[in-house]
């Protein structure tokens, strides 16, 4: 199918990618002073714009500060209309500030402390959330029954490839501080990963925008929806700002995935094209586009 005006098809699917929600019950403010309910709301219609048909709708943990059952509560409330808009799966993955039992009750009315593992199939892409969550501490890992899980869903390769979704992400962290909070089964990980059909890695954690690779994968980093991390304080400084939230959109696309960055919060803003541009250049051949939108004067 191609339904663009460049070269590229469509693509196969397009997933929405938020995290770090930091819900509190009751919508309360975090530290007193950031609107973690209002900023989910306000990422959630900005990502409704960028991807309306969106076929996956990622949080990828710290999805609440402090796993209170009603956060989660909230979390659904504000999420579900808006995925059900999209047509989307809605996946969740738990993350260091989220609580296994209160998550398993609310999202899914399950009593269990296991931890928060699925696998969601979308129109053939796999989209697999690994609980890399550790009760009682902030830094991540899995264990070896969630590693021999994890193999055991690879081993046989989806038709259009698996994303795997994990709170931490497996990179190396800028801001020195949180080397302390870091994935430290990296190791394992490439193991159960080698040969199999990952095609990307979806990340919170850090409060930024970011991306690099782990044994050959891309690892895409979704900022928070909550504040974002200021790297301007510095390598050995950790400065949370109530500015610059943001989510992603990702396109999957038969031999690439592309990665776009929807700002959070409204903003001021320039209409530099015309707004009818779109439909002139669809009307016209791809000489007349390049004739029309790309030939300087």
């Amino acid at each position: 199918m191609h339904d663009g005006l460049g070269q590229h098809p469509a693509p196969t699917h397009v997933v929405a990618h938020l995290s770090d929600t930091h819900l509190l019950a009751g919508g309360a403010l975090l530290g007193g002073a950031i609107d973690t309910a209002g900023h989910l709301r306000d990422a959630l219609a900005r990502l409704e714009l960028a991807a309306p048909s969106a076929d996956a709708l990622v949080v990828s943990g710290d999805c609440t500060d402090l796993g209170e059952p009603e956060a989660y509560a909230l979390l659904r409330e504000l999420v579900e209309p808006v995925a059900e808009r999209m047509g989307a799966t809605i996946v969740y993955a738990a993350g260091n500030h989220d609580e296994r039992a209160p998550m398993w009750r609310a999202l899914h009315d399950v009593e269990s402390a296991a931890p928060y593992d699925h696998v969601h199939e979308v129109a053939g892409l796999r989209i697999v959330s690994l609980d890399t969550s550790l009760a009682g501490f902030h830094h991540g890992a899995f264990d070896d029954g969630q590693a021999e899980w994890l193999a055991d869903v690879l081993a046989t390769p989806a038709e259009h490839g698996t994303l795997l979704v994990m709170h931490h992400p497996p990179l190396p962290y800028r801001a020195r501080i949180m080397q302390v909070l870091e994935f430290r089964d990296e190791p394992r990980l490439a193991e159960v990963l080698a040969g199999s059909d990952v095609r990307a890695i979806l990340s919170g954690h850090l409060h930024v925008n970011g991306s690099g690779t782990f044994a050959g994968i891309p690892v895409i980093l979704a900022n928070a929806t909550s504040y974002a991390d200021d790297l301007a304080a510095g390598p050995t400084g950790f400065e949370g700002v109530d500015a610059a939230q943001s989510a992603n959109v990702l396109e999957v696309y038969p031999h690439t995935i592309a990665h776009s960055v929807v700002p959070g919060r409204a903003h001021a803003s320039l209409a530099p094209l015309p707004a009818d541009l779109h439909a002139q250049l669809a009307a016209l051949d791809p000489q007349g586009r390049t004739d029309r939108f790309s030939r300087k004067p």
